[in-house]
């Protein structure tokens, strides 16, 4: 239309010369250009960055929206027509930008994955500008994400959980971590409700209608996924003060249950002093509200206010079982842990979220040790990382610990357990044991004055490690970073007259068998070696750079064994022939430490899934640690028996298998009892329910099931006639051959308890019952709408966990499969399509594959999992067929049970 106008007045002006002189018309504005939205693929560009936020919101917890707007500071560094961040799931009603003494008003387009567009209709010119944006969004009720609601005893709760990418489902922000600055955040909530987020509160007004406007002080510079509040009828439990500052902690929780933060706040304040004194710096905030959220999901380090589950946090007053005490500790740690590690100093980009977890995963152990060194958390918490990553990169299919994140996709999946966090905090492990206790902390204390308040990379972290330690360890370092897989190491003893012994080493890829991964893979390796002859040794090390090496070892004799792994903190496999490894086991207990005989026990499984050990072979030293002293080696030794697929098994062959179990584990169980005893100290009570669920459940020893029955059924009657370190257990080995009365029973208090926690118990020991027709009414809870699917899934992982339930748990699975992922986030629908990990033979992976396959395709952060989830059955069929003839071998050597003879 513009291009008309002046031939349209100049025709009115030829029409109207003889006519009297009309007034001016009023000036007709041109409708402006808007340019063609041009979305970035995924990062935003750096042509404006933010530099500060002020959000204001409007939250009351019954409504289904709620209302806001927020201005943004930002520099345009380059002019631009069209300015680019984050908003889903809401409707903008007002842009405009100001700008050199000028506001111009903008028009908003959004994009696939909560991108939002500002069109402007001229150019914005490089300086300082501000973006002030109006909208409306959406309350989540239902997969608590971005701004959710959950009702408790009748009244709905406001909470926030933004990590990675949901902080654009509550207002629109620049929503990377990369973008770290202040904020400050004003919320209008009912009067009589608390309404809290990261800093203090400066002011409170009282307005009409019973609201009133809280306003919060500017943060310190923290990106977007770190922005918190609550807002509702909580209690607010003043629990004094923590940390070198004395920053005031307080627990905020629903109505009514102040009371169970008692051991909470009883143990909270230490746990802020560990890490300061590891960091030997002070907690970073003026205040530490931990904020109760209903689920574990939303567990978060928000700064100011922590996030932590009510599972975790809410203990009934005498309920303080070991088991919860060490979760609380453990997960708090964690959480405030990354107040360094994520808070001080956060991530560019989520390629490098390993930063963040991998170190505080790592960090957990040296502060949560001295917490109560009864516990070994230390050591129980590195080896079983230590495994679980080495489990995790015997997979082809394995992303490495820094991973692309190019895409949406990749993004959502760059937390991964596997990696992110247990190989990346036992690579950590393995390279303080190389460069020492001090040295490592020292460079992880400059590393966080460096770049404090903002923001790191990998390089970054390779700067620290090559400045403190040297280049050739920064590189060793990163090939275990960059790279997916494990190394396994083998070695050759030579021994020459009038020469020192020798190894010499080989490394390549661990590979199991069946897998379709590449050997032909190399690391730069800490390899340390412990070499002796009865019960004197010594250690030894070398960086092994290449295909092959070698070490000269101390000492003018030839040793009689050698452990490839000395002190057991390496991150690799050591493959050792039969004949190595029938010397080492032969040695003298006292002659190799603890956590070398748990790094021996997983080399043996690695032989085991290898093809280069029988599994009926090394089932036979199964009971040497079945009588060890030490909890751990004990725990280690029974993992062996995972590997032997009792539904392949006769009827009599699974008889002896549950006899052998049962009298290798039944004795010290039964000594043990169901109950603590007076006197029993943390190490008695952490051994007790191993071997209860091994005598009782794998083995089904008669006697200790008898004793849960009638345990369970005075627990019934009155929980407190019970101690509670026994409920968990005593019920999953009731509920396996429980009748229906019992089932009913369980299925009444899920449907009274308010407790979370307690109706998380109930659904886990209802996906306990073996009987096929119990099982399927408790699947029913499942596909149903009583219940929320989040709460009932431990039913769905207990019935494919079981032969008698699995074919039963397959079939339901693909008839609701896709009314389940409809109510559930990106994370929960990868963990939904995990579950068919458990299946282990070629025709189901078949079946699944098909079913799968194409709907993983439509499902966000998916295919990735469904790859590895594949992966895993069929090597799990490979290692159940290799195995196969051995095991039997084995179980022939066996007793036959009195019942079955």
């Amino acid at each position: 239309m513009r291009s008309l106008l002046p031939l349209a007045l100049a025709v009115a002006v030829l029409r109207c010369a003889h006519a009297p002189e009309a007034p001016p018309a009023a000036p007709v504005a041109a409708a402006p250009e808007w340019p063609e939205p041009q979305p970035p693929a995924l990062r935003l560009p750096d042509s404006v960055r933010p530099t500060r936020y002020a959000l204001d919101l409007k939250l009351l917890p019954a409504e289904p929206t709620f209302s806001g707007s927020v201005s943004i500071d930002v520099d345009v560094s380059e002019p631009v027509r069209q300015v680019w961040l984050h908003g889903q799931d809401m409707e903008v009603s007002q842009v405009r930008i100001e700008a050199g003494g000028r506001t111009l008003e903008a028009r908003a387009v959004t994009a696939s994955e909560g991108r939002l567009g500002l069109l402007l209709p001229e150019t914005l010119a490089t300086g300082k500008a501000r973006i002030h944006i109006a909208f409306t969004g959406k309350v989540d009720r239902e997969r608590s994400q971005g701004l959710y609601a959950v009702e408790e005893g009748g009244e709905p709760y406001l909470y926030t959980f933004f990590e990675p990418v949901d902080a654009r489902r509550a207002f629109p922000c620049f929503d990377e971590p990369g973008f770290k600055v202040p904020w400050t955040l004003r919320i209008t909530a009912k009067e009589d409700h608390v309404a809290l987020a990261n800093h203090p509160i400066v002011s409170r007004e009282t307005l009409p209608d019973g609201l009133a406007r809280v306003t919060f002080a500017e943060s310190k510079p923290m990106p977007s996924y770190l922005v918190a509040f609550v807002v509702g009828p909580f209690d607010v439990v003043d629990a004094g003060t923590a940390g070198r500052n004395a920053a005031p902690l307080r627990f905020i929780v629903p109505r009514g249950r102040g009371a169970e933060t008692a051991y909470a706040a009883s143990v909270t304040p230490r746990i802020v002093t560990l890490i300061e004194d590891y960091f030997d710096m002070p907690y970073p905030y003026e205040k530490l509200d931990v904020a109760v959220v209903p689920r574990y999901w939303g567990t978060m380090e928000h700064p100011g206010l922590v996030a932590l589950g009510q599972p975790l946090t809410l203990i009934r007053p005498g309920e303080e079982t070991l088991a919860r005490r060490k979760w609380y500790v453990n997960i708090a740690n964690h959480e405030l842990g990354h107040y360094w590690f994520g808070n001080i100093v956060t991530c560019q980009w989520w390629d490098d979220i390993w930063l963040n977890e991998s170190l505080t995963s790592w960090l957990d152990r040296k502060t949560v040790d001295p917490f109560d060194t009864s516990w070994g958390f230390g050591l129980e918490q590195s080896t079983q990382s230590t495994l679980f990553a080495l489990d995790t990169d015997a997979l082809a299919a394995t992303p490495p610990v820094r991973k692309p994140a190019t895409t949406h996709d990749e993004v959502l999946g760059s937390f991964d357990n596997g990696t992110t966090y247990a190989k990346g905090s036992a690579i950590i492990d393995m390279f303080e044991a190389w460069l020492g206790e001090e040295r490592m902390r020292d460079l992880l204390r400059g590393h966080i004055k460096k770049h404090e308040w903002g923001v790191a990379t990998s390089e970054d972290f390779a700067a620290t490690l090559s400045a403190a330690a040297g280049p050739d360890v920064a590189r060793a370092f990163r090939s275990f970073i960059d790279q997916p897989g494990a190394p396994r190491i083998a070695a050759e003893l030579q021994c020459q007259p009038g020469a020192p012994a020798k190894l010499k080493f080989t490394q390549e890829r661990y590979v199991p068998a069946g897998s379709t991964a590449s050997k032909d893979q190399t690391w730069s390796v800490p390899v340390c070696v412990r070499a002796g002859s009865g019960k004197t040794s010594e250690r030894t090390c070398t960086l092994l750079t290449g295909a092959t090496g070698e070490l000269a070892l101390p000492g003018k004799s030839c040793p009689s064994w050698f452990v490839l792994n000395a002190g057991g903190t390496g991150y690799y496999r050591s493959g050792y022939t039969r004949e190595q490894l029938t010397r080492v086991l032969a040695a003298p207990t006292e002659a190799l430490t603890v956590r070398e005989r748990l790094a021996l026990l997983a080399d043996m499984e690695a032989g085991v899934r290898r093809g280069d050990l029988p599994l009926g072979d090394v089932l036979r030293y199964v009971p040497t640690t079945a009588k060890a002293d030490h909890r751990l080696i004990m725990q280690r030794g029974a993992r062996l028996l995972t590997f032997v697929h009792v539904d392949r098994l006769s009827n009599d062959e699974s008889a002896r298998y549950r006899n052998w179990v049962a009298a290798m584990y039944g004795p010290r169980a039964r000594a043990l009892g169901w109950e603590p005893k007076p006197g029993d100290d943390d190490a008695v009570k952490s051994l007790r329910p191993n071997l209860l669920g091994l005598a009782a459940l794998r083995g089904e020893d008669p006697a200790l099931v008898r004793d849960a029955n009638r345990l369970v059924k005075a627990w019934l009657a009155d929980r407190k006639s019970v101690h509670p370190e026994a409920v968990p257990l005593a019920l999953m080995v009731a509920a396996r051959n429980g009748d229906k009365a019992f089932f009913d029973t369980l299925v009444a208090r899920a449907r009274t308890t308010e407790d979370r926690t307690e109706r998380s118990r109930v659904f886990t020991t209802l996906g306990a019952f073996r009987d096929p027709a119990l099982m399927r009414e408790a699947l029913a809870l499942v596909a149903g709408s009583e219940f929320d699917v989040r709460d009932t899934q431990p039913i769905l992982v207990g019935a494919f966990s079981m032969p008698q339930t699995r074919a039963l748990a397959w079939t339901f699975y693909q008839e609701h499969f896709d009314a389940l992922a409809s109510r559930m986030r990106s994370d929960e629908v990868a963990g939904l399509i995990g579950l068919v990990g458990t299946l282990c033979d070629e025709k189901t992976a078949a079946e699944a594959e098909a079913f799968l396959t194409p709907r993983a395709a439509k499902l966000e952060n998916a295919s990735l999992t469904l790859t590895r989830t594949m992966e895993s059955i069929r090597l799990c069929a490979a290692s159940s067929t290799l195995n196969a003839q051995s095991v039997r071998d084995f179980l022939k050597s066996q007793p036959i049970p009195a019942k079955s003879r």
